[in-house]
Order: structure tokens, then C-alpha cells, then sequence
């Protein structure tokens, strides 16, 4: 099957940016990537090259190589189907769909990223990666991609999906960090409270530890990027034929949405984790 430059989840949000402010700066590109059945084919031999790598090593991974390899090629071979269909009939509700449903993936990495599972942060995750998803994603569509239409699926799909992802990590880091410290600081604490010290400031010390954790990855890699490696929507936007600073300029757009994203959702979490391990009313820590 045949697909332009301006298909794909995305290359989606890229399509749009000749309508916006910066109208005029997008060159026509040379080519266009036509992937055939049989171009994808051959690159199952990649996959293979890098199992025979590992079966050399005696690893021990081929089954979980092989499990991976296929649920990323059956994954991604649905969502692009789902998508071109959302991408031909759009409309606000499809588009609710399909942002509800990248919601709950989300959610559901959040929970899974922790190493233990806290079904009381369910909730608080929800909360954190909905709030963090629109008042990020929404200003970057409205205000700087500003489709012809205000629910185009091909801006608010691959832009909602990659706040969340940022969020989800960030939300995930923060609420383990949290319940962890709140344990095994007990102590310390505990002490505090018997120094006179309200509940939220004597754990606040804890709370302000998990978001940093939380923040850290992100700021590594604000710090960074562009110079080890290029970003996924850059090099996307660079393939489909995009003005190369103005591919850097989406990037820069997405990359500060996803640092306000990761920063709601990680005070959010902790907030909830915090009130999760917390007996208010007593003033004291929950057994």
C-alpha cells in the first residue's frame, strides 16, 4: 500500500504546519516514501539479524525477542489501519475515541512502569495524565498548528500521544517515588511530627524528592537533545519533507508540551501518593 509524506501518525501533526503562522516555509520534498508489502518484508530479516545475534550469545532471548518483534508489527499494522480510517471520515467524536483510548494506554503504562502496584494511585494517575494531556496538547494545536478544522485527527493524534507518553513516564517515576520514601522515612517523619511539624510539612521533604526524580530524565534530555541523537518527530518531520529548522521548531514546540505534561503529572501523582499514605485527620503516617 501507497502513503504520502503527510501519512502516519506522525507525519500527521507536520502536514498542518503549512497552514499555520509559518505558512510558506514548508518545501516540497524530492521524493515521497511509497513503502511497499515487500519493503517491509525484507526488514523482517533485521529483526532475524538481531535474534541471531543474541541465540550467539547464548542469551536466552529468542522467545522474547521473537514475542516483541511480532506484537510491534501486529500493533503498529492495526493502528495505522484505525488511524487511516479516522484520518478519511474525521470527525469530534472519532477524534474522542481514539484520544480517550490513548488516555487509558497511558494510564495503563503508568501503572505497569511501577515496580509495585498501588491501585489506590489509579485515580490520581487518571486525573494527572488527563489534566497533563490537555492543557499541553491543546495549546499546541489550537494556537500553534491551527488547523482548518479545530478536531483534524492528524494534529491532535500524534500530539496527544506524545504528552502522554512523556507524562506517563514522569507519573510513574513520582508516584513510586513517593510511596517508597513515605516508607522508608518513616522515621524521619515521624520525628518531625513530634518537633511540632504539620503532617504536609514533614513529609513535603518526600514530596518535593519524587517529583525531582520524576523531572530528571527530562531535563537530561532537554539538556541533550539534538546533539547525541535527533528526536522521533524531528527525524519524521525531516523524512516527510520538512524545512529543516522549521522541523526543528515542532520539535522545540513538542518537546516544551511534554515538559509541562511530565511536570503536572508528576506534582499530581505525588500529591495523590502523598494523601494516599497519609492519615490527615490523626496527623500521622498510615500503617
Amino acid at each position: 500500500m501507497d502513503w504520502g509524506w503527510d501519512d502516519g501518525l506522525m507525519m500527521g501533526a507536520i502536514a498542518l504546519i503549512n497552514q499555520g503562522p509559518w505558512q510558506g516555509l514548508l518545501t516540497s520534498a524530492n521524493w515521497t516514501i511509497a513503502l511497499q508489502p515487500l519493503d517491509l518484508a525484507w526488514t523482517l530479516g533485521l529483526g532475524a539479524l538481531a535474534i541471531g545475534l543474541s541465540v550467539s550469545q547464548g542469551l536466552g532471548l529468542t522467545r522474547a525477542w521473537g514475542m516483541a518483534l511480532g506484537r510491534s508489527l501486529l500493533q503498529l499494522t492495526a493502528v495505522g489501519w484505525l488511524l487511516s480510517v479516522i484520518w478519511v471520515w474525521p470527525s469530534p467524536a472519532a477524534v474522542a475515541v481514539v484520544l480517550a483510548g490513548l488516555w487509558g494506554l497511558a494510564l495503563l503504562s503508568a501503572h505497569q512502569q511501577m515496580g509495585q502496584r498501588w491501585p489506590g494511585l489509579l485515580p490520581w494517575l487518571g486525573l494527572a495524565l488527563l489534566g497533563a494531556g490537555l492543557i499541553s496538547a491543546t495549546p499546541v494545536v489550537l494556537v500553534a498548528l491551527r488547523p482548518q478544522m479545530w478536531f483534524d485527527p492528524r494534529a491532535w493524534v500524534p500530539i496527544f500521544a506524545l504528552v502522554l507518553a512523556a507524562a506517563s513516564h514522569g507519573a510513574a517515576i513520582a508516584g513510586e517515588q513517593m510511596m517508597q520514601l513515605a516508607r522508608s522515612r518513616r522515621p524521619e517523619i515521624e520525628q518531625r511530627l513530634c518537633l511540632g511539624a504539620t503532617l504536609t510539612q514533614a513529609i513535603a521533604p518526600c514530596r518535593r524528592e519524587a517529583i525531582r526524580s520524576a523531572l530528571v530524565p527530562t531535563l537530561n534530555n532537554l539538556t541533550s537533545v539534538g546533539l547525541l541523537s535527533l528526536p522521533g518527530l524531528l527525524s519524521g518531520a525531516l523524512l516527510g519533507g520538512l524545512n529543516p529548522l522549521m522541523a526543528a521548531s515542532l520539535q522545540v514546540v513538542v518537546l516544551f508540551a511534554s515538559a509541562l505534561a511530565v511536570t503536572f503529572s508528576a506534582i499530581v501523582v505525588a500529591v495523590g501518593a502523598e494523601r494516599l499514605c497519609s492519615d490527615r485527620p490523626a496527623q500521622r503516617l498510615r500503617d
